[in-house]
């Protein structure tokens, strides 16, 4: 195999292939890229053995196929090669197991893996039904639950964002048993339909892999979604996206989100909130985390204490009435909440008789906090 390219029009795809990469040394030729080259197109994947991506690159577009045939690029190298070099164009040539990168002033003869023929085949997407969706969206789903999860629970899956896909409704929830994050979009089944009745359809995705599905998607219009069995595929663009899915009990979600109809609402600008709360929590300890809220008529006074620290308070303006009332909430958790959300977003505030604050934005981003004893 030998091809001649432009840096800036492979190095992006192969800087993204490779994150799909393995870290772990347990198998070491998945901590490498397998490119295939034939007379349309390269093909570039690569997998940790649960979530793999490939990715075409057309021939056309600024390639030169003088033999086809496929290799194993060293991933970690060929990237700092790629980064690092000032060449515009590069061939990559594959030779009696050594990989030969070339520019116009750099040349280097890279070892590759002695059991390259053992890479597995990651897979394509040829499904016949699935869920189309707005790749900006989608992100949004993702970037605005995944951070809820729970990596070391055992008792609950709540290591992953569960997915319930509808007729024209996607819905990503997650939750670590403290806080719950909420957030749906439109969306559209397309394909073949089988069955009679109201379609629905659940998921539970790890987070590695939303967060690759994110970054694929950060430039594409539209992102189709087909889940089979223990399986998810992703196709947007000229990259697809596949992963195992976790199997487990996801908690009954609906069942913590409070009933709005009975509560109490403050509005808030989410950058005002958020920058009293970063203001008040400075004195906040490890031992005394949080921030407590002190609402009374007019205003919410933002306060915190800590051990050998001191203490703090921050009076905000606000349009509240009624009685007197005091919470307490992670202020970690918060923050976390406001970097998902515009500064200028209105933010709605309930809090509740029992332990449940919901914060929620104008286009339907629901945010449930545990209180703090």
């Amino acid at each position: 195999m030998k091809i001649r390219c432009r840096r800036e029009k492979f190095l992006p795809l192969f800087n993204l292939i490779s994150s799909f990469t393995s870290s772990r040394d347990v198998r070491p030729v998945l901590q490498n890229v397998k490119i295939v080259a034939d007379e349309k197109n390269v093909l570039l994947t690569a997998t940790d053995g649960e979530v793999g991506g490939r990715g075409v690159l057309p021939l056309d577009d600024g390639f030169v196929l003088e033999s086809a045939g496929e290799a194993i690029l060293p991933s970690k190298l060929l990237k700092k090669i790629l980064t690092e070099t000032t060449d515009d164009e590069i061939s990559l040539e594959f030779e009696n197991g050594k990989l030969l990168v070339r520019g116009a002033r750099s040349k280097y003869q890279l070892d590759t893996s002695d059991d390259w023929d053992k890479f597995p085949a990651v897979a394509d997407f040829n499904e016949t039904s699935y869920i189309k969706i707005a790749a900006k969206s989608l992100c949004e789903l993702i970037r605005r639950t995944v951070f809820a999860t729970d990596v070391n629970n055992s008792h609950y899956e709540l290591r992953g964002v569960k997915f319930i896909f509808s007729e024209d409704r996607t819905i990503a929830v997650a939750t670590d048993g403290r806080r719950l994050a909420f957030q749906e979009c439109a969306s559209e089944r397309c394909g073949e339909k089988s069955g009679e009745g109201e379609f629905s359809l659940e998921a539970i995705f790890p987070p590695r892999a939303l967060n690759l599905i994110e970054r694929s998607a950060s430039d594409a219009a539209e992102a189709l979604i087909a889940v089979r069995d223990t399986e998810a595929v992703v196709r947007i663009g000229d990259v697809v996206v596949s992963t195992t899915l976790m199997v487990g009990r996801f908690p009954d979600w609906k069942t913590i989100i409070p009933d709005r109809t009975a509560k109490k609402r403050v509005d808030f600008i989410a950058g005002e909130l958020a920058r009293a709360i970063r203001q008040a929590e400075i004195v906040a300890t490890e031992n005394k985390p949080g921030v407590w809220f002190n609402f009374t008529e007019g205003s919410v006074d933002i306060a915190a204490a800590g051990e050998a620290t001191g203490e703090s308070s921050v009076v905000l303006p606000i349009a509240y009435s009624g009685e007197d009332h005091k919470l307490r909430l992670d202020s970690r958790f918060l923050n976390e909440f406001f970097r998902c959300v515009s500064p200028e977003e209105t933010i709605a505030f309930y809090f509740f008789g029992d332990y449940r604050t919901l914060l929620e934005t104008t286009d339907g981003y629901q945010y449930v906090v545990m209180q703090l004893a």
